[in-house]
């Protein structure tokens, strides 16, 4: 029977994505290019780009230009906590910040993900445990540098993303769909 794909839990995608990128996945002279995903929160509100520097979750019918994210898997640690860097292909990455005496943080900086992926090395700040979380349909991402606080929209349509710890107003729950 001829149709559409079928779609993949994320514990599924990140099983393909983590045998394509590891070490001899590719045989070609070239960089693989990081694997887009489309992610958007409970009340269907997608990620998009204000400015240079922040991420907002924003209604499907605003103003705003829906922002794909680059994911690649961080191979320097456990591949069983589906370790990965996050970011806005080719200049932006996401990176998790505390500072000092204030509550963690989500920051986008000027960054090239691929060389986090070829550096092999830890980078905690910039890496997430992404795992699938509620339903195969929904994932979440854990800062791998500040342990219990997750990648967050807000319960209001077009503020930034953040990092909360699960049980508060904030959604840590996004759907997802693969690009390419």
């Amino acid at each position: 029977m001829a149709g559409k794909a079928e779609k993949k839990t994320w514990d599924e995608e990140m099983k393909n994505l983590f045998k394509d990128f590891d070490q001899g996945g590719f045989h070609t002279a070239a960089d693989p290019d990081p694997r887009l995903f489309r992610f958007w929160d409970i009340h269907q509100r997608f990620f998009s780009l204000m400015g240079d520097d922040k991420l907002v979750a924003s209604p499907n019918d605003s103003n705003s230009t829906e922002q794909f994210i680059s994911v690649l898997p961080n191979n320097a640690l456990d591949v069983r906590k589906q370790a990965i860097f996050m970011g806005i292909h080719p200049k932006t990455v996401m990176n998790c910040v505390q500072p000092e005496g204030g509550q963690v943080q989500l920051q986008l900086i000027s960054g090239n993900i691929m060389q986090l992926y070829k550096n092999r090395e830890e980078l905690l700040s910039f890496t997430f445990y992404s795992k699938t979380d509620g339903s195969p349909d929904t994932c979440s991402f854990e800062s791998a540098q500040f342990p219990g606080w997750f990648l967050s929209s807000s319960v209001e349509s077009n503020k930034p993303l953040g990092l909360s710890q699960k049980g508060g107003p904030e959604n840590i729950l996004f759907h997802f769909q693969r690009i390419n």
